[in-house]
């Protein structure tokens, strides 16, 4: 149910962005933020093409993070 209302949010905010202000109150950039959030649900990455999205660095590892419980031989 969930993939269903992804996927209608993608093709409506995919229509209101090739149709000129058909609802003057949403922005293109809102449904343009939809269409991104949408799509990235259904696993298709399009920020790569959109050029001004950016992509998230997302977080660093710590090298010592699996190393809980280790045994140090010294």
């Amino acid at each position: 149910m969930k993939r269903r209302i992804a996927w209608l949010l993608v093709v409506l905010s995919g229509i209101f962005l090739l149709v000129p202000d058909p609802i003057p109150f949403i922005d293109e950039t809102t449904a343009l933020l939809i269409f991104v959030k949408s799509m990235g649900y259904l696993g298709y990455d399009v920020r790569r093409w959109i050029p001004f999205t950016g992509r998230g660095k997302g977080f660093k590892r710590s090298p010592f993070e699996g190393a809980s419980g280790a045994t140090v031989d010294v």
